[in-house]
């Protein structure tokens, strides 16, 4: 799948990454069909926010398909219903 991944400071690229599977009970996998940049992207673009490591895949707010989910998932209906997903952990 692709992915936008942060390399350095200024040094934003859409790369090939791995596709990602469930690894805990309480995960989603979600196809994101559609998404913004934040606030918060500007900041690791720019370098004002520290903590950043390389191949750091960027996006928080997104909307999409929900593929597949963990079975201590209670929150959302069935594979292939959309959500708006935020707060997107790698």
């Amino acid at each position: 799948m692709n992915a936008t991944v942060w390399h350095g400071v200024g040094d934003i690229w859409l790369d090939e990454v791995p596709d990602p599977h469930i690894e805990d009970p309480f995960d989603a996998i979600v196809e994101i069909t559609a998404s913004a940049i934040c606030g918060t992207e500007l900041h690791f673009v720019r370098g004002t926010m520290s903590g950043m490591r390389p191949g750091t895949i960027l996006g928080h707010e997104a909307v999409g398909i929900v593929r597949e989910v963990g079975r201590g998932v209670r929150n959302l209906r069935e594979p292939g219903g959309i959500k708006t997903v935020l707060g997107l952990v790698q």
